[in-house]
C-alpha cells in the first residue's frame, strides 16, 4: 500500500474514531496477555501503527519494533507514534518474509494484526510463518489475525460496505480487496504447523471472517492495562461499542474468550 490516498484512508479507519478502533481494541486484549514486563514484541506489517500504538501506550516496559515494507505507511507510523509520545517504539523498513536483520530467537512475542492477506502467495505465506518461528525465542508468544477468505461475494460485501458511510470510499475499496486476497482458514491452518505444538486457531463462529494463530505462556492482565483499556472502550461511540461486543461474542463461541476489563 504505497499509495498515499490508501496509506491516509487505512490510517483514518485506524483512529480511535474510525470503524476499526473496535477491533484494534480487541487485539490489544488479547495481546496484553502475552506480554511481559521488559519483552522485545516484533509486529509484522505494522502500517500506519494504529494497532502498535495502542499496544505499545498500555505496555510502557515492554519494547516494539515495528516493520513494513511500504514507506507511505511507516511515515504515518512514525506520525502516530510521535502523537502519543511513545518512546518504546521504533520502526524498520523490510518485508515480512526475510526477517534477515533479526538472529534467531531473539523476539518474546510476534504479533500481526490483519496484514496476513497482503502476502502475494502461499509460498510467501509459508516463509513468513518459518521466518516468525525462527526470531522467536523457543517458548516465545505469537498472535497472528487476519481475514479469512468467505466464499460467497454477498457476505464478502457485506462485512466491507457495512459502515461505509463512516469509512473512505478507498477504505471500503481495499476492505473488500482484502477479503477476496486473503487465504483460506484451511491454508492458515496448514501453515501454523512451523509454530510447533501448543498453537492454537480460533476463528469467529458461523462466518469465519477473521481468524487468530496463537501461542506462549498467558499473564495475568495487570490493572494499569485494565484501566487504559476499560478508558479507550468508554471514549467509543455507540457503534463502535455494539461492533466490539460482536466480535468479541463471535470469538468467545468460536473458542476464544476475551480478558475482562
Amino acid at each position: 500500500m504505497d499509495d498515499p490516498h490508501q496509506a491516509e484512508a487505512f490510517m483514518l479507519a485506524g483512529r480511535e474514531n474510525g470503524v476499526v478502533a473496535p477491533t484494534y481494541l480487541f487485539h490489544s486484549l488479547q495481546i496484553s496477555r502475552l506480554i511481559s514486563h521488559g519483552d522485545q514484541v516484533l509486529d509484522l506489517a505494522c502500517g500506519p501503527a494504529n494497532q502498535l500504538a495502542q499496544i505499545a501506550r498500555i505496555h510502557p516496559d515492554a519494547n516494539f519494533i515495528g516493520l513494513d515494507a511500504s514507506p507511505e505507511m511507516l511515515k504515518r507510523a512514525n506520525s502516530n507514534v510521535s502523537r502519543f509520545g511513545l518512546r518504546n517504539v521504533q520502526f524498520r523498513t523490510g518485508h515480512i518474509q526475510d526477517l534477515g536483520e533479526f538472529p534467531d530467537n531473539s523476539t518474546d512475542l510476534v504479533i500481526s494484526t490483519m496484514s496476513l492477506h497482503h502476502l502475494p502467495d502461499l509460498k510467501a505465506l509459508g516463509r513468513t510463518f518459518r521466518e516468525a518461528a525462527r526470531v522467536l525465542r523457543p517458548d516465545g508468544g505469537l498472535y497472528l489475525a487476519d481475514f479469512s477468505r468467505l466464499k460467497r461475494e454477498a457476505t464478502r460485501r457485506f462485512f466491507a460496505e457495512k459502515d461505509q458511510d463512516q469509512q473512505p470510499d478507498e477504505f471500503t475499496k481495499d476492505y473488500l480487496n482484502s477479503l477476496l486476497a486473503a487465504f483460506t482458514s484451511r491454508e492458515l491452518r496448514d501453515a501454523m504447523g512451523v509454530f510447533g505444538l501448543g498453537t492454537r486457531f480460533n476463528a469467529t463462529a458461523f462466518v469465519p471472517f477473521m481468524v487468530v494463530i496463537h501461542k506462549g505462556v498467558q499473564y495475568p492482565i495487570l490493572p494499569s492495562v485494565r484501566s487504559e483499556c476499560r478508558a479507550i472502550y468508554k471514549r467509543l461511540n455507540s457503534r463502535q461499542k455494539t461492533d466490539f461486543r460482536r466480535l468479541k461474542s463471535f470469538f468467545l463461541l468460536g473458542g476464544l474468550s476475551t480478558p475482562h476489563f
